[in-house]
């Protein structure tokens, strides 16, 4: 049976002297045999084919060393990659809620200034809304593009994968202003208690509150 000292070991392993110690001193490799004399290392041809498997140098692919280090280092990406997407998302999802916002004010104020009815239908299966004159039902125009006042946050290249996640404007789904401002159900029932939209995103959401009588705007 052939005995090998450390040395001859760690050449037949590709790693260093002081590598191969420290392995085995932290319980990666199994503790070595040692001379009666003089206590010296000393391994078998079993000991250095267990050494191989462990590291890996017996076959393809990353050693068991690297492997941990892979392991290591995906973790510590994880660590500091996962609090910047959260953020992402964040600032994603307040930019959504600060376009609804925008678009409830503008609708508001274009009731005002035309001294008529103007109200939001939101459809939170199609993650939807749009803007209407109420009395004949006909589309508002956006005041960018000039187009019909329709937002489709699932197509739209900003604001894509938002969802409206719920809508209780007065137990319905529509918002509309009077001449006067007040902010009034589908129902054109003036609404008694906040109404709410709200808006998620990849598991962070934030709610729109529409206060009753003044129409005034807050998110949480």
């Amino acid at each position: 049976m052939n005995i090998y000292r450390v040395n001859e070991v760690a050449q037949k392993l590709g790693i260093s002297k002081q590598t191969l110690i420290r392995y085995e001193k932290k319980g990666i490799f199994p503790f070595s045999h040692r001379n009666r004399i003089n206590h010296w290392r000393e391994y078998t041809e079993e000991d250095v084919e267990k050494m191989a498997r462990i590291i890996g140098r017996a076959g393809a692919g990353f050693t068991l060393i690297e492997l941990v280090m892979v392991i290591v280092i995906i973790g510590i990406l994880a660590v500091v990659t996962v609090p910047r997407f959260q953020a992402f998302n964040i600032v994603k999802l307040n930019s959504a809620v600060k376009k609804v916002v925008s678009d409830i004010r503008y609708t508001q104020s274009l009731a005002v200034s035309s001294h008529d009815m103007y109200g939001m239908t939101f459809n939170t299966g199609l993650e939807r809304y749009e803007v209407r004159r109420v009395r004949d039902n006909s589309y508002a125009k956006d005041p960018l593009s000039r187009q019909d006042f329709a937002v489709d946050l699932r197509s739209d290249p900003m604001y894509g994968g938002m969802d409206i996640s719920s809508v209780n404007i007065g137990s319905t789904n529509q918002l509309r202003f009077g001449w006067n401002a007040t902010p009034l159900n589908g129902n054109n029932v003036s609404i008694s208690s906040e109404g709410s939209v709200g808006v998620s995103y990849r598991g962070e959401s934030m709610t729109i509150y529409i206060s009753p009588g003044t129409g005034t705007v807050r998110v949480h």
